[in-house]
């Protein structure tokens, strides 16, 4: 199962939701309670996908290395936008809809820890003057951005301007940082 499936998550929360999902994936509700029992189950198995997808897509600036030219900055852009693509019903919802137990958002918050500080320390190392900054605060402010203004195009808040032009922009801005 993929957060695509999720699709209806966003406007109805939880209570809708396996409902939602059973019409969509076309199985039985029984067999969706056989694999996910509660609330909990869904959001481990989606949390930890569509953790290691942002991670493998943050990673990938690391993956970068000397003089990162433009276009190596707007490939990695573009998967961020395409991992968000992917994922958005889970990403949205997710924050607001996850179980309450203690231990079960301290995870959630490191693991947004470590994505974030691996795209700030991803930065810092193709940066030509590393940043001041602590790394996971980069992280979140990059994160942050690229997030807002993917969620303001995909939902059409700004009419007046198209993903290609977005894209650009954030790719400026972080070609910019890095040189």
């Amino acid at each position: 199962m993929t957060t695509k499936t999720l699709p209806s998550m966003v406007p109805t929360g939880w209570f809708q939701v396996a409902r939602d999902i059973t019409d969509l994936a076309s199985v039985t509700r029984a067999n969706f309670y056989y694999y996910f029992r509660d609330k909990a189950e869904l959001f481990i198995e989606l949390g930890t996908q569509t953790y290691r997808q942002a991670l493998e897509v943050v990673e990938a600036v690391r993956g970068l290395s000397g003089r990162t030219s433009r276009e190596d900055i707007e490939e990695r852009v573009s998967r961020y936008f395409d991992y968000l693509d992917h994922n958005d019903a889970f990403v949205v919802r997710s924050a607001e809809d996850m179980p309450t137990d203690r231990k079960f958002r301290s995870a959630v918050s490191r693991s947004h820890r470590r994505t974030a500080a691996a795209l700030g320390e991803g930065i810092a190392a193709i940066s030509k003057t590393a940043p001041d900054s602590d790394p996971v605060a980069a992280g979140v402010v990059i994160m942050a951005m690229l997030e807002r203004s993917w969620s303001m195009v995909i939902h059409n808040e700004v009419s007046s301007t198209s993903r290609a032009a977005v894209v650009g922009a954030a790719t400026e801005l972080l070609w910019r940082t890095v040189n």
